[in-house]
C-alpha cells in the first residue's frame, strides 16, 4: 500500500496545496519538481538548510509547492537574488529554477555574472518550448 510514509521526499512538500498542480497536462515542470525533492532526499539535506528561488514562468510555482525556505522573485532576477542568499549564508544549499527566458534572455547577464563568480549553487533552467 502506499502511503505518505513510503513516498519519496514527501516531506518536503507542503501539505496543505491541493494536487493535482497547477501544471498544463504534459508540462515537465512538475517532473523537474519531483527530481529536485528527490535529490536533496537522497542527499539527506535538511528542508531547513535549502532555499529555492524562482523567477517567474511555469518554474515560478514550484517553491509553492515545496516546504523549504522559498523565494520568488522579479523576471531575470532569480540568479542575483541567489546570490544574495548565498552571501548572507554560505552553508544553505542554494537551488534556482528558471525558465529560458528567466535565465538567458533578460536574465543572461546574471546568469553569466554568477558564472563568473563561481557560486556555490545550483541553477536550473527548464525549457518551456511552448509559449502560449
Amino acid at each position: 500500500m502506499v502511503t505518505t510514509e513510503t513516498i519519496s521526499g514527501y516531506k518536503y512538500l507542503r501539505a496543505n496545496k491541493k494536487f493535482p498542480s497547477v501544471w498544463c497536462a504534459g508540462c515537465g515542470a512538475g517532473i523537474v519538481m519531483g527530481a529536485v525533492i528527490r535529490a536533496v532526499d537522497r542527499l539527506g539535506i535538511s528542508k531547513d538548510d535549502v532555499t529555492v528561488v524562482s523567477g517567474i514562468g511555469c518554474t515560478a510555482r514550484m517553491p509553492v509547492y515545496m516546504d523549504f525556505n522559498t523565494l520568488h522573485t522579479t523576471h531575470g532576477r532569480a540568479l542575483a537574488f541567489a546570490t544574495g542568499i548565498k552571501l548572507a549564508k554560505p552553508g544553505m544549499k542554494v537551488i534556482v529554477v528558471m525558465g529560458d527566458g528567466d535565465a538567458l534572455a533578460i536574465g543572461g547577464n546574471h546568469f553569466i555574472h554568477t558564472a563568473r563568480r563561481n557560486m556555490d549553487l545550483v541553477a536550473i533552467v527548464a525549457k518551456g518550448r511552448i509559449q502560449a
